[in-house]
């Protein structure tokens, strides 16, 4: 009987320890996942990626959002709704050049999912995305902390 709570014991403990050496690769700053609300729209930032950039100074991000409407007109939403803010205060807009970049009217009720890519500083290891949409009219903004992924 003693063997069998030995053995008990050292496979709950081992259970303990693997949980908690997982939670130690992410930083505890890390908003991924995280969903924020603003102007009718409820934006999550799903998950972020590295990609290669054609300069050698600089990295491509890539943030996957989902953006649900929750007003009761169609919404418009898109990569160049969010910038890119690093540590020095610069704000970076989205990259242009690629294709995939996404963007649509999205209806009532609806969720648009889809990626932007940044182009950034190399040596970024934290950087703040920003939701600044293109409007005239007065606007809500929110943010999240994003830890870049290594290369």
């Amino acid at each position: 009987m003693k063997k069998k709570r030995n053995w008990l014991m050292v496979f709950l403990l081992s259970i303990v320890l693997a949980v908690a050496i997982s939670g130690c690769g992410k930083a505890a700053s890390d908003d991924v996942g995280k969903t924020r609300v603003a102007n009718n729209l409820e934006m999550t930032l799903e998950g972020t990626q590295l990609k290669i950039s054609n300069d050698d100074k600089k990295q491509m991000l890539q943030l996957d959002f989902s953006v649900k409407n929750t007003g009761k007109e169609k919404a418009g939403a898109g990569a160049g709704d969010f910038k890119i803010q690093t540590k020095d205060g610069k704000k970076h807009a989205m990259y242009g050049l690629n294709a995939n970049n996404f963007g649509d009217e999205i209806a009532a009720g609806k969720t648009l999912k889809g990626s932007g890519f940044y182009e950034i500083p190399a040596d970024q290891k934290e950087v703040t995305v920003l939701y600044e949409p293109y409007s005239q009219e007065a606007t809500d903004h929110v943010k999240w902390t994003v830890t870049v992924p290594d290369k």
